[in-house]
């Protein structure tokens, strides 16, 4: 199950990496319209995010949940349950932000900020359950019995 769980991670990291760069694909879609005078209405703006809703909502949203489960059963210690459940934490935290950012623009402004939170959390995750997998697999070496000091 411990396998299971570091490709999962894996996967949860490339996930919220695919999110990030879909809202910039949202943002440049929306600004490539209004080139040549073009004007932009919210079915516009709809189109160029709905992947990075979709994708936010069906892909990390369950897969960081999923993640949660997945560590619950591998029993993991309690850091690396600290931190994928902080990641969980932080995906609800996310979507509350999104939600709010549509009422008021400044609470918009943590959601970018969130998500590179959620990055750097999924990454050093990723990192020690790889950096422990290799740790395991090559024992470090042991020096070598100091002789005793023959009188002389």
């Amino acid at each position: 199950m411990k396998a299971v769980y570091k490709w999962w991670a894996t996967l949860v990291f490339v996930g919220i990496v695919v999110q990030i760069g879909l809202a910039g694909y949202g943002a440049f879609y929306v600004v490539g319209k209004t080139d040549n005078g073009g004007t932009v209405d919210e079915d516009t703006v709809s189109k160029g995010f709905d992947p990075h809703v979709a994708w936010g909502y069906l892909v990390v949203g369950l897969s960081t949940l999923i993640l949660l489960v997945i560590g619950l059963i591998a029993g993991y210690g309690r850091w690396r349950l600290g931190r994928h459940g902080l990641l969980f934490a932080l995906f609800v935290l996310q979507v509350a932000l999104a939600i709010g950012g549509y009422g008021a623009a400044a609470i918009g402004f943590f959601h970018p900020l969130n998500a590179v939170v959620m990055l750097g959390v999924s990454g050093s995750l990723v990192y020690s359950v790889w950096r422990g997998e290799l740790a395991r697999a090559e024992p470090a070496p042991t020096a070598p019995e100091p002789t005793p000091a023959t009188p002389a």
